[in-house]
């Protein structure tokens, strides 16, 4: 709030935004959709900007023609995370790499810190991980809602965020929507 007598005394008010400029703004971790296979050079660009960025990558062994070889994977396909204010997440946007921000009810999306400190803290105690990606025909169950317990076939997958389900019931087929959280691959 500016007052009569700062208005006389101009130095004041200068000094009050000036350190309103010096505060830290809030900064929140953001996930962004990229280009597919662009999340490494989307990384490389943004901690040049000076954005904290992070895009876990864990060693898996491939298969090639002749061998075996360790190689290093991006975690999440197509995703990174940046710890930024609303300036820096237009900055983001702006990134060739990267298409656009997960949004969460047509907001972008909040991410807590302890969910990006147990990622890398699982990534740094060396854990196996596997990645899974259920595929289209996959038998599934579905582990929560209203049709919990029932068999399915998986018809799509989308972007993670939606899986489309074949349920056979009284002889009829019914497709449902559901989280991939919801499901669970059956073992063969």
């Amino acid at each position: 709030m500016i007052m009569l007598s700062d208005i006389a005394n101009n130095h004041n008010i200068r000094e009050d935004v000036a350190e309103t400029d010096r505060q830290p703004a809030d900064k929140t971790w953001r996930a962004f959709y990229t280009r597919p296979r662009h999340e490494r050079k989307a990384a490389a660009r943004l901690e040049e900007a000076g954005i904290e960025v992070y895009c876990p990558t864990v060693r898996v062994k491939v298969r090639w023609s002749d061998r075996w070889k360790k190689v290093t994977k991006v975690l999440f396909t197509s995703y990174v995370f940046a710890r930024v204010n609303e300036k820096e997440r237009i900055t983001v946007l702006e990134d060739e790499s990267i298409s656009r921000c997960v949004l969460y009810l047509g907001k972008p999306a909040l991410i807590r810190d302890n969910e990006i400190e147990a990622i890398r803290l699982l990534l740094d105690a060396g854990t196996n991980i596997t990645i899974h990606r259920l595929k289209p025909g996959t038998k599934v169950r579905i582990t929560d809602g209203p049709l919990e317990g029932r068999i399915g076939e998986l018809i799509t997958y989308n972007n993670a965020q939606e899986a489309i389900l074949r349920i056979e019931a009284l002889g009829t087929e019914i497709q449902a929507t559901l989280t991939p959280e919801q499901v669970q691959a059956l073992q063969t």
